[in-house]
């Protein structure tokens, strides 16, 4: 069968758009005829990995400079007819968008037609023919849509041939509450994630991972206080939050209201997550509402047990409450905190329960759920009435996007800190591939023999790798739990791999025979204070710090062991000051960095507190490079 999705924005990162992807990719692989259709199209490339058998089709051009934007079709912002006004998304529908939607539909012959939110299937019901097989996706619940929406849908769903949600209570309530349905199936199916792209975790790692929106509803803000509860009695545990939205200044503010920042890092949005899940012992999801609970069953699936709120109505579908997860009140910070707890000081019971979660978590396999939605297709067109079909003029139409024919590239680092690469699909075998150093012309081929970056073949700096011609390999999988196992004893030979801004992969190679490591800082009205470690030499007695106009001050270093050293930042004149360690005789220093794990972008993922000393604010920060600095100001 032909089967055409409609998505609001198949270039952008979330929930519906990730489930979308991963049905059309399972539909396609079953030898359907696959097409998703968004509304708008705001980069060249997605941003989630869609199946090359998908073609990923779009009906308007969202960046004004770009050719295919069309500015000056009298349609484009007068308002809609159809849309309905009370979808969470209407502000971003014209009629020039609503003719194009009116257009391809009656033109297309797609023998299935799934609309994935409530404004588009008002479109659905309104403009696609009978022919086709007409069904609904409801990706919130019931509640979460705006009362005037709820009232409005059921004169759309009447028109539909079925309407999916995507848990059990959820199809309930909409049976309760919706009337002279006439033919339309009201049934749920869950939402497919397939395995991972890597092995499963090992829990080794003190870190609980959670990913997401940054928004209201998600609650992370109940999550990081239910963490202090986790840090006053486990200080060697973290917490990583993944994901970009509105909410993020609030969290962070949060994070230093509560003294956590040396505890809970703020990772920013990240694709693949597979890696990062892997990384992780416990994952936590804690949400208000959760309609299905992507996250939930994507930690599942790299074996990570997983602490949730009771939230409508997705966990509790989801977890065996004690088998694979723990449930908690919805807005109890206490019960979060709690369950943590019992998890954190439970390794035993941890490891039980990841190995149900990777077991049970098998049932929401993409193909299992393409199966589920084929017999439905197959069932609604044997209702179907055979009419002669009619086919309309199409409109402009923009696509197909690049997918998984792009130049692919995943990596991993291994355990003796050589980096794997592993060329995708797209890049021909035997290709000369180039690392190339940020910002010069100095390149360095990688060797054909396994494609092994080994540590020393590229020197301290950052490099990007590069395909003949001077393409960007894209970055794809990027493993790098190695890096969590085992800090040196002398000095730093690391390699990082990321995902740079452009979204092709770069790697960080930190060659240092001496090495200073920040480890906690903390900000009083004293100053900024830094503990670390030196590593490779002793210690010299003092800190270094050189500003702007090549000032330079010195500040006693605090010798706590052999390694370790605590020492204080204190007023200083504007500007921004590098601090080194020196180190030996005190005639060479060591700068201070944190290059000893595996988070690529520092300056982002920590929160650090400043310190207000006689009228100056002295506030720490990472650089680019991951070089630990102040910037003092006022």
């Amino acid at each position: 069968m032909k089967v055409l999705f409609l998505l609001n924005d198949g270039f952008a990162i979330g929930g519906t758009v990730r489930t979308t992807f991963n049905l059309a990719g399972a539909l396609a692989a079953r030898g359907h005829d696959v097409e998703v259709l968004s509304t708008r199209r705001r980069r060249d490339v997605p941003q989630l990995a869609v199946d090359p058998r998908v073609r990923l089709m779009s009906l308007l051009e969202d960046r004004p400079e770009h050719p295919d934007y069309v500015a000056d079709d009298p349609k484009r912002g007068r308002p809609v007819r159809v849309y309905p006004a009370a979808d969470y998304r209407s502000a971003g529908y014209d009629l020039l968008a609503e003719d194009r939607y009116q257009r391809y539909l009656r033109a297309s012959d797609a023998d299935v037609l799934i609309a994935t939110r409530a404004g588009l299937i008002a479109y659905a019901a309104k403009f696609a023919p009978d022919r086709m097989v007409r069904i609904g996706q409801e990706h919130l619940t019931r509640m979460q849509q705006r009362k005037a929406m709820r009232e409005e849908l059921p004169r759309h769903i009447r028109k539909l041939d079925a309407y999916v949600t995507v848990s059990a209570r959820d199809a309930e309530d909409y049976r309760a509450n919706l009337r002279r349905l006439r033919g339309t199936r009201v049934l749920f199916i869950p939402n497919g994630v397939p395995a991972p792209y890597v092995a499963p975790s090992t829990g080794t790692a003190k870190i609980v991972v959670a990913a997401g929106r940054l928004i209201a509803m998600k609650r992370y803000d109940l999550l990081i206080r239910a963490f202090a509860k986790v840090v006053a009695q486990h200080p060697d545990w973290q917490l990583r939050i993944y994901g970009g939205g509105e909410e993020s200044q609030p969290l962070r503010r949060l994070v230093l209201e509560l003294g956590l920042h040396n505890h809970v890092l703020m990772m920013g949005s990240f694709s693949p997550l597979d890696p990062e899940w892997a990384k992780g012992a416990i994952a936590a999801a804690p949400a208000d509402k959760e309609p299905f609970g992507m996250t939930l069953v994507e930690a599942m699936r790299c074996g990570v047990p997983v602490v949730s709120t009771d939230a409508p109505w997705g966990p509790r579908e989801i977890l065996a409450e004690g088998v694979d997860g723990l449930l908690t009140a919805v807005g109890d910070v206490d019960a979060m905190g709690d369950a943590l707890l019992k998890l954190v000081g439970d390794e035993a019971g941890r490891r039980v329960m990841a190995d149900a979660a990777l077991r049970n978590s098998a049932r929401y396999d993409p193909d299992a759920i393409a199966a589920r939605y084929e017999e439905l297709f197959e069932e609604l067109k044997a209702a179907k009435k055979t009419r002669k079909a009619k086919f309309g003029e199409p409109p402009p139409v923009l696509g197909p996007a690049p997918t998984l024919t792009q130049p692919v590239v995943d990596c991993a680092v291994l355990p003796d800190g050589d980096v794997l690469l592993r060329p995708g699909p797209a890049v021909p075998e035997q290709t000369r591939l180039t690392w190339r150093r940020m910002g010069t012309t100095e390149v360095v081929e990688v060797p054909q023999d396994g494609l092994t970056v080994r540590l020393g073949d590229l020197s301290d700096g950052a490099w990007e790798l590069l395909l003949p011609g001077g393409e960007s390999a894209v970055a794809g999988v990027r493993e790098t739990r190695s890096l969590l196992e085992k800090a040196p004893d002398a000095g730093v030979h690391r390699q990082l791999p990321y995902r740079m801004v452009t979204g092709g992969l770069g790697l960080r190679v930190w060659q240092r025979p001496v090495h200073a490591e920040v480890g906690e800082v903390q900000a009083d009205d004293a100053g900024v204070h830094v503990h670390g470690r030196l590593l490779g030499a002793t210690l010299g007695g003092t800190a270094r710090l050189h500003g702007p106009d090549d000032a330079l001050r010195e500040v006693p270093v605090e010798a706590l062991s052999a390694t370790e050293f605590r020492l204080t930042v204190p007023a200083l004149p504007a500007g921004t000051w590098h601090l080194s360690i020196a180190y030996g005789d005190g005639e060479k220093a060591a700068r201070l960095g944190r290059f000893l794990d595996d988070v690529a972008d520092k300056k982002n993922a920590f929160v650090l507190p400043a310190a207000r000393i006689g009228g100056v604010t002295v506030q720490p920060t990472y650089l680019w490079g991951n070089e630990f600095s102040v910037r003092v100001t006022g």
